[in-house]
């Protein structure tokens, strides 16, 4: 009988802790709710911010940097993309490397998920500086340059890919940047000092 009545009362002890714990789950879940629903738009934002690669080029979409430099390629042999506006926004010193940030927006048809290497034609964000007076080439890094596959905007939304370049000769002032083809698509890029 009193194993009956130990075995009763942690029972209950259970199951009134099981209601109280019931009642915690339902008002946190409500609190989380009200949250999430009030934190949505700056959580999409965010996810926005990460797809389109301004978070990982450390961009404020608030405020975008201004081109230094742009081309408008054309001829880009994809199905919905008719143009893509490419523009340097941002080229610094780190190191031992320079920092460039490219600004990417296409146009066409449809306003779907793209990527970079779509709005390239299909082919990857491999940029070149070349330095016409010493006849050499700064190859992008491969490590240090954005996903050309992953980075996505909507067609017609800007998106942010990332590279670094060896740092140029001692007196190189401004070169030129191959973007797709072999010829330059932009000249006479100032180089940081």
């Amino acid at each position: 009988m009193r194993t009956r009545v130990v075995a009763l009362a942690a029972a209950t002890a259970t199951v009134l802790s099981g209601c109280s714990m019931l009642e915690q789950d339902e008002s946190a879940s409500d609190s989380s709710q009200s949250q999430s629903a009030e934190g949505s738009e700056s959580s999409s934002d965010n996810a926005d911010a990460e797809e389109n690669g301004a978070k990982a080029a450390n961009i404020d979409l608030d405020n975008p940097p201004e081109a230094i430099a742009e081309v408008t390629l054309d001829r880009l042999n994809h199905d919905t993309v008719e143009e893509t506006t490419v523009e340097l926004v941002e080229l610094r010193r780190d190191d031992n490397v320079m920092l460039a940030t490219f600004r990417l927006t296409g146009e066409g048809r449809g306003t779907q998920l793209t990527s970079a290497y779509d709005l390239l034609g299909d082919t990857g964000f491999d940029p070149v500086f070349v330095d016409m007076d010493n006849m050499e080439k700064y190859r992008n890094v491969d490590d240090l340059t954005s996903d050309s596959v992953l980075t996505k905007a909507p067609l017609g939304d800007p998106l942010y890919m990332f590279t670094a370049f060896p740092l140029p000769r001692e007196g190189v002032e401004a070169m030129d940047l191959q973007i797709l083809s072999a010829r330059p698509e932009i000249v006479d890029v100032p180089m940081p000092q």
